[in-house]
């Protein structure tokens, strides 16, 4: 995992409203393997949703958000996962989805391009008619669906990856309220106790957050 310096290089370098283009890395300084994203999609593991961005928002329906792995292309940079969202033990979920609620695990099928270390292509290749995810900030009704969604990379190695879900504009917002929607995927083997490494790099890069694992996640399905 990344060095401390190397991390507030890399968020430095990563976030032009933090700096305004004041720093520059020093020659000899190589921080793309902190930008590898095919080490995470390829794990061969679950995966979970752990922080969104929001300010004052609260993961109130207890919804989970799980990638299971399936399948591996390493020469096109491929990965076949599914997307699990289901409702830990916690708390009552009655959002419905269409005649279901989140109490039902609800699978999809996906596809993760992570030839690019600066972005992450999800194909969508199985329908649900319509999400209701109002309590995950960031996520629109008809962001899951069909087709192909594209995702900036702000961190990844094996141990976490981070994801911004939109490009928006990032002048005169301070780190407390930053634009950003990002999200914050931990696997499996990390997820009881993540490095704090990556949750440095979601505060320092996405400003506040909403912490969406919750330990009754770990469901045996």
């Amino acid at each position: 995992m990344a060095l401390f310096p190397e991390l507030i290089l890399w968020a430095l370098t990563a976030t032009p409203m933090v700096t305004n283009s004041l720093f520059h890395l020093p020659k000899g300084v190589n921080l793309s393997r902190y930008h590898q994203p095919w080490r995470f999609v390829s794990l061969f593991q679950d995966v979970y949703l752990f922080l969104v961005s929001g300010a004052s928002k609260t993961n109130q329906s207890a919804l989970c958000v799980r990638s299971r792995p399936w399948k591996t292309f390493r020469q096109n940079g491929t990965a076949l996962r599914t997307l699990d969202l289901y409702a830990g033990n916690y708390g009552p979920a009655i959002q419905k989805l269409q005649e279901r609620t989140t109490q039902e695990l609800l699978s999809i099928n996906i596809s993760l391009n992570a030839h690019s270390h600066d972005e992450v292509e999800v194909n969508v290749t199985s329908e649900i008619a319509s999400f209701i995810l109002g309590n995950i900030h960031g996520v629109q009704v008809s962001d899951l669906c069909i087709g192909q969604y594209k995702f900036r990379v702000l961190f990844a190695d094996n141990r976490c990856l981070l994801l911004e879900t939109r490009n928006s504009g990032h002048s005169n917002t301070s780190m407390g309220h930053s634009r950003r929607n990002c999200l914050l995927f931990i696997p499996d083997r990390d997820i009881r106790d993540p490095l704090a490494c990556c949750v440095y790099m979601f505060h320092i890069l996405c400003g506040r957050s909403v912490q969406v694992f919750r330990n009754s996640c770990l469901l045996e399905t």
